[in-house]
């Protein structure tokens, strides 16, 4: 599994992580029961402390997206495992905050970031 990590880019290294698992299984990349790799692999190919490995899997596990099976590894969880409605909309809502956040400070308005959140939400549902 290849995930980019900007160490500049000021957001923490175990969110960038977090973002980037739940964009693969959001575009379909990850599936249900597909495993991430081990906590010490993924440390090892992104050169990182393992620390941040397990506080980034923690969370998903958290937010429902993952399940952790002792002594098999980390899987993406099924549809019929899927976030409960209330956690999926505090997660969403969380999201959409930290968005519009960042593109205000970058100068757009709201006409313009739902417009690209509309461009990209096609884009997302032409490639299913």
């Amino acid at each position: 599994m290849y995930l980019d990590l900007d160490h500049h880019s000021g957001e923490p290294i175990y969110r960038q992580i977090i973002e980037q698992i739940k964009y693969k299984v959001a575009s379909a990349q990850l599936n249900g029961q597909d495993q991430l790799p081990s906590i010490r692999a993924l440390a090892r190919q992104l050169k990182i402390n393992p620390r941040t490995v397990v506080k980034a899997y923690d969370e998903l596990r958290h937010a429902g997206l993952v399940v952790m099976k002792q002594g098999q590894g980390v899987f993406v969880t099924t549809k019929r495992e899927a976030v409960r409605a209330d956690v999926r909309r505090k997660a969403i809502a969380d999201l959409a905050r930290r968005l519009l956040a960042e593109a205000s400070r970058m100068g757009a308005n709201t006409d313009e970031i739902l417009a690209i959140v509309e461009h990209e939400a096609q884009k997302m549902e032409s490639e299913e």
